[in-house]
Formats: C-alpha cells, structure tokens, sequence
C-alpha cells in the first residue's frame, strides 16, 4: 500500500509551527508495512489543496490529511475531498450533539458556525473527537483510502490510535510485511566511535541498524521485517542484537524505546528510597527542570538552587572564598563544595552539581568553552568529574544535563 500524508495550514508553510505529525504518521504506517512515498505541506488555499488532493488521490492508495477541520471559512479539507471523490456533504446528527455538549461543558453556547464541523462526505466513517470540536472520518471510494484527521497532535494523535490504527491493520491484513523497531539509547560514546564498535553488525542480512545523533545521545535503531505470521522470527532477531549491543556498549546503553534517561534515574532514586537535590550554575535550572518533568518526582526530587553568581555560591552554597580565589568557579573543588553545600541544605540522600562555561564567550586557553564540572555528594563523600563539551551554548548545557543524570545512573547501578 503506497500512502501519501498532506499537511494543511499556512502556519506550517511560514514555520510558525512545527509539523510533528507528519514525522508521527510516518512512523505509525512505516511500522504497519505502509510506505510513505509524499510529505506535502499546502496552505489554507482552497485552489492549491484541491489541486494537492487531486494528485495525491490519483498516485496513492492511502491519503492521510491533517488539519482543515475547524469552525472557520478557510477550514475546507473535507469539503474539497468530498469535490475531488464526488461525493455530497451530509450532516452527522451524532457528530453534532457532540460538538453541543462540548460547548455545554464549558457553559458556553455554541456558535453557528461550529456546525460546519458536522458535516462529512457521504458514506463517511466518522473519527469521535472526545478532545475538541473536530470529528475526523474515513472515506472509501474506487480502491481509494482517504483519512481526514484534525490539526493538532494532541487531538490528532489520540484519534489516530482508537480509531484509524485498527482499520489500517485491517485493510492491510495478517500477510503485508511489517517493520518491527527497536531503538537502543547510548550516552558517553560519539557516532564514529559507535559505528566502529558496531562495525560488523552495520550489514545484517535480517535486521537493518541506524545510528541516529541526537543532541544529548546517540540512537540506535534496529527493523526488522517481518508478516504478522512472522513476527516472532523478528522479534527474537532483534532481542539478539540488541543482547550483543548491550554486550560490546556495557553501562553507555542507558535505555531503549521510549525510555529517558531521567526516567531511568528516576525510577532507580524511587526504587532505593533515596532522594536527590541539585546546585546549578551553567546549567541555569536545566537539570532540576528535568527532574521535575517526571510523574511523581517529588518524592525524590527535594529541589536545588540555581547559584550562577559567586555571591550565591557562597552564601547560600556554602563554597569558600579560598577556593574561588584559588580555582575559579569553574573547577573540581567548586563542583564539589556546590554538591556538598546543596546535600546539607536540603538534607537529601544525594546531591549533584554542574559548573561551566558554555559559551560563547568566557573561555580561555586554560579554560575552553565546554569545559564543565559535576560534583556528585552522598554521605560516603563527594567527587567531581571533569567533561570538555563542544557546540553551541545549548548544546554544552543540555550533554551537560544529560551527563549529570549519566553520573547519577551509574552510581545508582553500583549502590552509590
């Protein structure tokens, strides 16, 4: 089955949002065998969607659109589907008692216009939003598969996996080759180098492996393909590369799919009944803020502060004039006075620290931008670990982040 995605919406044209549905999408269908041959993007332009809809309706079996389902004049998707297909527009009496009682809920009376949001080519399967006012549908027609989802990912999303998901594995059914993904997540070890530990496992002739460079880690994707008779010949494939991979990569594999290594430390801080704080200066809030976005993070997250001035080092830190004169507030012994200060402070089980210098300016020969330390204070005692980082400002504070959560996993591994 050849599938085509149309995104419609001037914003994404102008770059005003980003198009993350797409890249969703096509993950999706990928992983049912589907193949994506267009990504076209149109903007709220009745004359060029319906020339955009025309094409992809002629070269492919699945057409998926996002976006053009609103309440407004220029929110034509289904109307010109229903042109290109030749097929009238029908009211769905369900589908609007559902866009009433959304507005009911909020106490608010429903404006005329959202009506137009009930009406769909005839013969339609429609999507329920239970998230907004914007029904999506499935639409059959001469071997044709169109299917209209709304604009935003959040109501997107959902509607995608209750609904459409099922119905594509039906139309594709048990005997299309599927692709079976595994990603593999590494910190503390570059792509090259990656690529040479892995070097004989790059060509396998039932498994393909990606190297994939993330700002703060690398990837590691694994496909194997397979029918759904087939899966498990596929999955056994990929639980032994993976075993391999661990094998060769040992602690630098921190995780797999859609595993973070926030989570992980997270779960590994909750597990041991311990409790953490952080002392940040280069990193601005940046590793407190991870810890936090985590469910349930309070209860081991106590909190940190953010002492980006020598001042706040000192008084609220309890980092000593002696070293600061001596090292500078970039160094070992101010990483680890920052962790042990954070650790007495809070009273928390473990502390960790990050001093540096991220750019783009502030560095010198003795002390290049990316050069960043992290304290790291449990009641055994305090170490501090040297890193030279290199990019742009963002980059040095996120392998920052990153690397001080690293830190804390693998001392959690070997019980502090």
């Amino acid at each position: 089955m050849k599938a085509e995605i149309v995104s419609t919406g001037t914003e994404l044209l102008l770059g005003e949002t980003l198009n993350t549905s797409t890249h969703y999408l096509t993950g999706k269908l990928s992983s049912l065998g589907i193949e994506v041959d267009y990504h076209t993007t149109v903007g709220d332009n009745s004359q060029r969607l319906e020339q955009v809809l025309h094409k992809a309706i002629e070269r492919s079996d699945l057409l998926i659109t996002t976006g053009g389902l609103g309440p407004t004049a220029d929110d034509l998707t289904k109307e010109l589907v229903a042109k290109v297909l030749d097929l009238k527009m029908e009211k769905d009496s369900v589908s609007l008692e559902q866009i009433k009682q959304f507005f009911d809920r909020r106490k608010a009376p429903m404006p005329s216009s959202n009506e137009k949001q009930a009406f769909f080519p005839e013969g339609s399967k429609i999507l329920p939003n239970p998230i907004g006012t914007a029904p999506g549908a499935i639409i059959e027609k001469g071997g044709k598969t169109v299917i209209i989802l709304p604009g935003p990912p959040f109501e997107m999303e959902p509607m995608f996996n209750n609904y459409v998901w099922p119905e594509l594995a039906r139309i594709v059914g048990p005997n299309a080759e599927r692709m079976n993904e595994r990603v593999i997540k590494v910190f503390g070890i570059g792509e090259s180098a990656l690529e040479k530990v892995l070097d004989e496992l790059m060509d396998l002739p039932n498994l393909t492996l990606a190297l994939l460079a993330k700002r703060a880690e690398m990837h590691i994707r694994l496909v194997a393909r397979s029918t759904k008779i087939t899966s498990g010949e596929a999955l056994k494939a990929l639980d032994e590369v993976e075993e391999e991979i661990r094998r060769r990569l040992g602690n630098k594999v921190f995780g797999r799919d859609q595993e973070t290594m926030v989570g992980i430390v997270g779960q590994a801080l909750n597990s041991q009944n311990l409790t953490i704080s952080t002392a940040e200066s280069c990193t601005g809030g940046l590793l407190g803020a991870a810890f936090t976005q985590e469910p349930g993070s309070s209860r081991f997250y106590l909190g940190g502060v953010v002492s980006y001035s020598n001042s706040l080092k000192r008084g609220i830190l309890g980092v000593s004039e002696e070293s600061l004169k001596a090292f500078g507030a970039v160094s070992e012994e101010v990483a680890k006075e920052m962790a042990e200060g954070i650790r007495s402070k809070t009273g928390s089980n473990l502390a960790i620290s990050t001093t540096g210098i991220a750019g783009p300016d502030g560095g010198s020969d003795e002390k290049p931008v990316g050069l960043v330390y992290i304290g790291f204070a449990t009641s055994k005692g305090v170490h501090a670990q040297k890193f030279q980082f290199y990019g742009e400002r963002e980059s040095v504070r996120q392998l920052t982040v990153q690397a001080a959560l690293n830190e804390v996993r693998l001392r959690l591994l070997c019980k502090q």
